[in-house]
């Protein structure tokens, strides 16, 4: 069925690009969705309870996660003065960061973009890297925090109070990366959950 053009007869243009705009605009307000009570309920080819919602902003929150860590890791090998202490954040995000974007492209509501086994074992394989590297930083930033009071050293000049402030810097930062760790961690759990129960 063709559907009918129709200007209204109410607005008045001047120009003719004027008109075709306002034409333009009235048939962007109509919606797309079917006019027919009967529904599929497989349009986006995934099971009506999926929260595919909730699932793509934990993978947003896995990512902001995973940029947080690279940058919070780049903060820490400045801070260290080129340790591997808590710079293993960059490869922890990194690798979060890549599981959460792998994961997007294969979870149930973009089953037609990917392919199911490769796509889901690649994302897999990256996850538990992710969690290997992130339970490494968490044990390096634990590690940071009990021992930076005891390398402190106090000296008559003000090298001391320049040395308590890196410390505190580097406690600060161990602190955000733990957080950060815990929340991808916790974040990855609860999509694996829906995944697997749903």
């Amino acid at each position: 069925m063709k559907r009918k053009q129709c200007t209204p007869t109410y607005f008045q243009c001047d120009d003719e690009m004027e008109e075709l705009n306002a034409v333009a605009l009235i048939h962007r307000k109509e919606s797309a969705a079917p006019l027919t009570t009967e529904r599929d309920g497989n349009i986006f080819r995934y099971p009506p309870s999926y929260p595919l919602a909730l699932v793509l902003r934990l993978r947003v929150l896995q990512i902001v996660c995973g940029i947080s860590m690279i940058v919070m890791g780049s903060v820490a090998v400045i801070e260290e003065r080129q340790k591997f202490n808590m710079s293993l954040g960059i490869p922890a995000g990194s690798f979060s960061l890549l599981a959460a974007a792998l994961s997007i492209h294969t979870s149930r509501g973009w089953g037609t973009v990917t392919s199911g086994a490769v796509g889901a074992s690649s994302a897999a394989f990256l996850w538990v890297l992710s969690a290997c590297m992130i339970l490494a930083l968490t044990i390096q930033c634990f590690r940071t925090i009990f021992e930076v009071p005891s390398e402190t050293t106090y000296s008559s000049d003000n090298d001391g109070v320049e040395d308590t402030k890196e410390s505190r810097d580097l406690i600060i930062i161990a602190l955000i990366q733990i957080a950060l760790a815990f929340i991808t961690l916790l974040t990855a759990f609860v999509c694996a959950r829906i995944d697997f129960t749903k």
